[in-house]
Protein backbone atom coordinates (compact mmCIF):
# COMPACT_ATOMS: atom_id res chain seq x y z
CA UNK A 1 0.00 0.00 0.00
CA UNK A 2 1.21 3.68 -0.94
CA UNK A 3 0.48 6.88 1.02
CA UNK A 4 -2.48 7.96 -1.71
CA UNK A 5 -5.50 6.78 -0.71
CA UNK A 6 -8.03 9.55 0.25
CA UNK A 7 -5.64 12.11 -2.12
CA UNK A 8 -7.87 12.19 -4.79
CA UNK A 9 -11.20 13.19 -2.57
CA UNK A 10 -8.83 15.53 -0.90
CA UNK A 11 -7.90 17.21 -4.58
CA UNK A 12 -12.01 16.84 -4.90
CA UNK A 13 -12.72 18.43 -2.06
CA UNK A 14 -9.88 21.33 -2.47
CA UNK A 15 -11.53 21.31 -5.84
CA UNK A 16 -14.77 22.10 -5.11
CA UNK A 17 -13.60 25.01 -2.40
CA UNK A 18 -12.05 26.74 -4.97
CA UNK A 19 -15.03 26.70 -7.51
CA UNK A 20 -17.19 27.93 -4.86
CA UNK A 21 -14.79 30.67 -3.23
CA UNK A 22 -13.86 31.89 -7.40
CA UNK A 23 -18.11 31.98 -7.57
CA UNK A 24 -18.18 34.26 -3.75
CA UNK A 25 -15.65 36.49 -5.72
CA UNK A 26 -17.23 36.74 -8.77
CA UNK A 27 -21.13 37.40 -6.92
CA UNK A 28 -19.04 40.30 -5.05
CA UNK A 29 -17.58 41.78 -8.48
CA UNK A 30 -21.18 41.59 -10.29
CA UNK A 31 -23.01 43.16 -7.06
CA UNK A 32 -20.60 45.80 -6.98
CA UNK A 33 -20.44 46.68 -9.95
CA UNK A 34 -24.87 46.90 -10.40
CA UNK A 35 -24.62 49.11 -7.52
CA UNK A 36 -22.42 51.74 -8.83
CA UNK A 37 -24.33 51.33 -11.80
CA UNK A 38 -27.60 51.93 -10.30
CA UNK A 39 -26.48 54.97 -8.13
CA UNK A 40 -24.75 56.40 -11.06
CA UNK A 41 -28.16 56.27 -13.17
CA UNK A 42 -30.03 57.93 -10.35
CA UNK A 43 -27.42 60.05 -9.83
CA UNK A 44 -28.42 61.52 -13.94
CA UNK A 45 -31.79 61.17 -13.82
CA UNK A 46 -31.88 63.38 -10.70
CA UNK A 47 -29.34 66.07 -11.93
CA UNK A 48 -31.86 65.86 -15.00
CA UNK A 49 -35.22 66.16 -12.64
CA UNK A 50 -33.44 69.28 -11.10
CA UNK A 51 -32.16 70.86 -14.13
CA UNK A 52 -36.19 71.06 -15.28
CA UNK A 53 -37.07 72.02 -12.41
CA UNK A 54 -35.03 75.44 -12.54
CA UNK A 55 -37.86 76.53 -14.81
CA UNK A 56 -41.18 76.21 -12.82
CA UNK A 57 -40.27 75.37 -9.69
CA UNK A 58 -38.61 77.69 -6.78
CA UNK A 59 -36.69 74.71 -5.22
CA UNK A 60 -35.04 72.25 -7.61
CA UNK A 61 -33.58 70.42 -4.88
CA UNK A 62 -36.58 69.53 -3.49
CA UNK A 63 -37.53 67.95 -6.42
CA UNK A 64 -34.02 66.40 -6.37
CA UNK A 65 -34.61 65.11 -3.26
CA UNK A 66 -38.19 63.55 -3.65
CA UNK A 67 -37.35 61.69 -6.65
CA UNK A 68 -33.94 60.64 -5.20
CA UNK A 69 -35.92 58.71 -2.35
CA UNK A 70 -38.37 57.37 -5.24
CA UNK A 71 -35.65 55.26 -6.48
CA UNK A 72 -34.16 54.45 -3.48
CA UNK A 73 -31.36 56.92 -3.46
CA UNK A 74 -30.20 58.78 -0.73
CA UNK A 75 -29.64 62.41 -2.12
CA UNK A 76 -26.18 63.48 -0.15
CA UNK A 77 -25.92 67.44 -2.02
CA UNK A 78 -27.89 69.48 -4.40
CA UNK A 79 -25.88 72.53 -5.40
CA UNK A 80 -27.28 75.03 -8.07
CA UNK A 81 -25.28 77.68 -9.20
CA UNK A 82 -26.51 80.06 -11.61
CA UNK A 83 -27.62 77.57 -14.38
CA UNK A 84 -25.39 74.49 -13.46
CA UNK A 85 -26.98 71.86 -11.20
CA UNK A 86 -24.83 69.60 -9.04
CA UNK A 87 -26.26 65.98 -7.79
CA UNK A 88 -24.61 63.86 -5.43
CA UNK A 89 -26.75 60.67 -4.54
CA UNK A 90 -25.65 57.06 -2.58
CA UNK A 91 -27.21 54.04 -2.20
CA UNK A 92 -25.90 50.97 0.44
CA UNK A 93 -24.50 48.46 -1.24
CA UNK A 94 -26.28 45.13 -1.55
CA UNK A 95 -26.75 42.73 0.85
CA UNK A 96 -24.19 40.63 0.00
CA UNK A 97 -21.74 42.80 0.15
CA UNK A 98 -22.61 44.86 3.68
CA UNK A 99 -20.58 41.55 5.52
CA UNK A 100 -17.92 42.19 3.95
CA UNK A 101 -17.64 46.11 3.59
CA UNK A 102 -20.35 47.22 6.44
CA UNK A 103 -20.82 50.61 6.12
CA UNK A 104 -20.06 51.41 2.94
CA UNK A 105 -22.18 52.33 0.24
CA UNK A 106 -21.81 53.35 -3.14
CA UNK A 107 -21.66 57.31 -4.16
CA UNK A 108 -22.40 58.71 -7.59
CA UNK A 109 -22.02 62.45 -8.55
CA UNK A 110 -23.77 64.26 -11.31
CA UNK A 111 -22.90 67.84 -13.16
CA UNK A 112 -25.70 69.61 -15.43
CA UNK A 113 -24.87 73.11 -17.31
CA UNK A 114 -27.99 74.63 -18.99
CA UNK A 115 -26.52 76.62 -22.01
CA UNK A 116 -28.99 79.45 -22.66
CA UNK A 117 -31.25 81.46 -20.29
CA UNK A 118 -33.82 80.58 -18.55
CA UNK A 119 -37.09 81.59 -19.70
CA UNK A 120 -38.49 83.58 -16.41
CA UNK A 121 -34.76 85.32 -15.96
CA UNK A 122 -34.30 88.79 -15.04
CA UNK A 123 -32.57 90.68 -17.47
CA UNK A 124 -29.59 92.71 -15.41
Amino acid sequence: MTGDHGTAGLLGLLGAASAVGAAAVAGAVVSATLSHTRVDSAADMVALAAAAALLTEPDPCRVAEELAVANGVGLTGCHIAGLVVTIEVTHPLSPLLRPIAPGVSAAARAELRIDGDLPYAESP
